[in-house]
């Protein structure tokens, strides 16, 4: 019986290991549920160079599109009274080239 215990705890462990997620999908989950700019911060400073925009949309979710940019907003205003998100800027190929977090007045 005790080896059996023994297998059965190192299988569990195993498994909870193989399901935990990696530091940018954890802010990233955190962010679609609740739109936070701590949450969005993480992501943005966690994303490595060069991604591709899928990983982003694959990240946070469905983006404001504008074409040549992703942005993705959080619960408030900034003291310009202006929206506060994230924008990340992409090139002809999908890559990101430019990542941001503030407020964003247009």
């Amino acid at each position: 019986m005790p080896k059996t215990f023994l297998y059965f705890c190192i299988v569990s462990l195993l498994f909870l290991a193989c399901q935990s997620l990696s530091p940018i999908e954890k802010h990233a989950k955190h962010y679609q549920q609740h739109q936070d700019y701590t949450s969005l911060q993480q992501v943005v400073e966690l994303l490595p160079e060069m991604a591709d925009t899928a990983l982003v949309v694959k990240l946070l979710g469905e983006p404001i599109d504008m074409g040549f940019d992703l942005r993705y907003l959080v619960d408030s205003v900034g003291p310009q009274d202006c929206v506060i998100g994230a924008v990340f800027h992409y090139d002809e190929a999908g890559v990101v080239d430019q990542k941001w977090i503030d407020e964003i007045c247009e």
